[in-house]
């Protein structure tokens, strides 16, 4: 069983859409999944209260390990919880208050392969650009800004359950997300 954390020190960096969205595509590369939506906010749990997902989403992590190929931990944005699960994609926004908090969190972490993910990137702004594109060479995986996110998890679904414009576009961003967890394990995210 795989065991991928869904993690960050900051609040409103996409990490509950990412993490519906990675399980959706991890569901429909065949594989059985479980999010556990550690977040007292439980927006993972309400998008699945809409009884829409292919995927089952619980409130807290299970008490007995589950028979899933994998475990996906949706967690608040906080320092005082750190995540236990052997991956954590770590999501931010490309800005320098964010990069700040990411690097200053990485460095509590040990012994876990971590994926930065720049989410939410609007490439028409520079600056925002160009820091995502400086992450992205130094091994940041980039998801862009684009409204199917938001109108999937308003239908209480995942992009990979849709077929509006757009929708192509997101899943492969996921897809490639999922693509590199499956991959054997690299070397861990340093500080920028």
């Amino acid at each position: 069983m795989r065991k991928i954390a869904f993690w960050s020190p900051k609040g409103g960096v996409g990490k509950t859409t990412l993490a519906l969205n990675f399980a959706a595509a991890a569901y429909y590369a065949g594989k059985k999944v479980i999010l556990c939506d550690l977040d007292p906010q439980r927006s993972a749990f309400d998008v699945f209260a809409n009884r829409r997902l292919p995927f089952t989403v619980l409130v807290d992590k299970p008490q007995v390990i589950p028979n899933v190929d994998y475990l996906i931990c949706d967690y608040a944005p906080s320092i005082e919880r750190l995540p236990d699960e052997e991956t954590i994609i770590l999501p931010m926004r490309a800005s320098t208050l964010d990069l700040k908090a990411v690097n200053r969190s990485i460095r509590l972490i040990r012994n876990k392969r971590i994926i930065k993910c720049v989410n939410a990137v609007d490439t028409r702004r520079h600056d925002e650009r160009m820091l995502a594109m400086k992450l992205y060479n130094e091994g940041a995986h980039l998801i862009k800004d684009r409204s199917i996110y938001i109108r999937s998890i308003f239908e209480g679904k995942t992009v990979f359950q849709q077929n509006y414009y757009g929708s192509s576009d997101a899943k492969n961003e996921i897809q490639r997300l999922f693509d590199r967890v499956e991959q054997p394990r690299a070397l861990t995210a340093k500080a920028s």
